[in-house]
């Protein structure tokens, strides 16, 4: 039990670099800006300045949830510790269900494309 703890702590670090996903892995849940972002940001940003490019649009939103009072904050950040939740007991399950094979599996595959690759 403790190991299994263990396994999923690391390679939630691990995951923070851009990781080896394997075949049915639970995706990482966004952040509370990025939920907000996408409930939002993005379209309030879009619609103040409809001809603004991705990078400005990117720079606006993050201007917009800077600004944004505690309150509003709060229901975004809620609604990521739930999504947080769901995808730890999703990922424990998956790993118990043959997915540390599968991220084993993953990882040798990545790193044999990798290594032919660098024989090129």
């Amino acid at each position: 039990e403790i190991s299994l703890q263990l396994l999923v702590i690391i390679i939630s670090f691990t995951a923070m670099v851009k990781g080896v996903r394997a075949e049915g892995q639970p995706k990482r849940p966004m952040s509370a800006y990025f939920l907000w972002m996408n409930e939002e940001g993005r379209a309030m940003v879009k619609q103040k300045n409809p001809d603004a490019p991705i990078t400005e649009v990117a720079k606006k939103c993050g201007e917009e949830w800077r600004g944004l009072d505690d309150a509003s904050k709060k229901k975004y950040e809620k609604m990521q510790v739930q999504a947080k939740e769901k995808f730890d007991k999703d990922y424990k399950e998956w790993l118990e269900n043959g997915g540390e094979e599968a991220l084993k599996q993953a990882k040798k595959e990545t790193q044999a494309k990798k290594d032919k690759k660098s024989a090129k």
